[in-house]
């Protein structure tokens, strides 16, 4: 019994010490740059500890717990173990570069990442031509084109279209003043991208699944048609900059808007049940429910926005401060979804109190990243 406990306080004791550090990083980035955030965070070696660390941590609670009896919610744990591997192996195999070409030149190799080797490619690219496409009647890009020729066929490389071939990807990247030649960006990575998108349909299928049992399919259908009224608006405007034409825009913001809505529900809710004491227990028992689809919602929002990224910039997760941000709100809302587990969360008025702070890091995730901290999610 105590060696249960201590594997349940060690996992949740690792979680919490993974949202202080995440934190903690988008303020060192914000005070001393990117580059030092990568060095002293990101990419050290204790940062991929401490997630393998988080991995063998959650494998435990998995075993100890007994999750495979619950197996919808087995296969939402595990599916996370899968994620955390397609992303370790990314970090150990895969390779990333610059390949910079005009017009009519043939290249067959791209400059490594960090600017100190040629890493061959197994075919030669013909640069043709670049192009810019407008929107009608305006001097505004909708997209860039690049058009190449390899193995005798010639291919279009755009924004959110990119060049597949012997497990090489190659994307649009800039181009030249002169409209004479392009950058591409070029990811060789055959087995991280494979292993984490079966980490993410893995983790589609569990989220799916215990909704439909928490909340039924009217409870499904709730959900969904805000989701796609929100879905709808952001579709339809118009002109856009060529990284955002694509229906992954759509998906991903509506998605999120509604998660932060349930969210913010679930905090005025809170809020209203630490005070009235009369209406605490029925704010507790729907609020309880709610949060699933609330954080599945964000969940998906999140992963919808990493296919996006991995489709448009070769890599589906940056570390970009408001990716950062919403991975905590999720780790900050996961925890009361395990009352099971965490006695805190079966006491009514523990559950509003830690709801109602919890949205701090909703305001911080939506207001916080764009007026304080930056970075390529904002747009202010």
């Amino acid at each position: 019994m105590k060696t249960n406990k201590l594997a349940r306080d060690l996992s949740f004791g690792i979680l919490l010490l993974l949202i202080v550090v995440l934190a903690t990083a988008t303020v060192v980035e914000k005070l001393f740059g990117t580059e030092h955030a990568v060095e002293w965070i990101y990419g050290s070696w204790w940062f991929v500890v401490l997630w393998g660390i988080a991995g063998v941590m959650m494998l435990a609670f998995i075993v100890r717990a007994k999750l495979y009896r619950n197996l919808p919610a087995f296969l939402l744990h595990c599916s996370f173990l899968v994620i955390l591997l397609g992303g370790l192996v990314t970090y150990l195999c895969a390779e990333r570069g610059a390949m910079h070409i005009r017009q009519n030149q043939i290249l067959n190799y791209f400059v490594s990442e960090d600017g100190s080797r040629r890493v061959p490619v197994p075919f030669d690219i013909k640069m043709l031509y670049f192009d810019i496409e407008y929107h009608p009647g305006t001097d505004q890009p909708a997209d860039y084109r690049s058009f190449i020729k390899v193995d005798g066929e010639v291919h279009q490389i755009s924004m959110n279209k990119i060049f597949k071939k012997s497990g090489y990807r190659i994307y649009q990247m800039n181009y030249d003043s002169d409209e004479m030649g392009a950058t591409f960006l070029v990811s060789h990575d055959p087995w991280g991208v494979g292993i984490t998108y079966a980490g993410y349909l893995l983790l589609g299928i569990a989220m799916l699944w215990i909704l439909f049992l928490r909340i039924g399919w009217k409870g499904m259908l709730f959900t969904a048609v805000p989701t796609a009224m929100v879905w709808l608006y952001i579709s339809r405007i118009n002109p856009m900059t060529p990284i955002l034409r694509t229906p992954m825009l759509a998906a991903h913001v509506s998605v999120i808007m509604v998660a932060y809505m349930l969210l913010l529900y679930i905090a005025v809710t809170s809020i209203i049940g630490l005070c009235a004491k009369k209406r605490r227990e029925r704010f507790y028992q729907t609020n309880s429910t709610l949060l699933y689809p609330a954080v599945f919602l964000l969940t998906a929002g999140i992963f919808i926005g990493a296919v996006w990224a991995n489709i448009s910039w070769g890599r589906y997760w940056g570390w970009d401060a408001k990716e950062t941000w919403a991975l905590i709100t999720l780790l900050i809302y996961s925890l009361p979804m395990h009352a099971k587990n965490i006695p805190l969360f079966s006491d009514p008025r523990k559950f509003h109190l830690y709801c109602s702070i919890a949205f701090v890091a909703v305001l911080m995730t939506f207001f916080g990243v764009t007026y304080v901290l930056g970075g390529i999610h904002s747009y202010v």
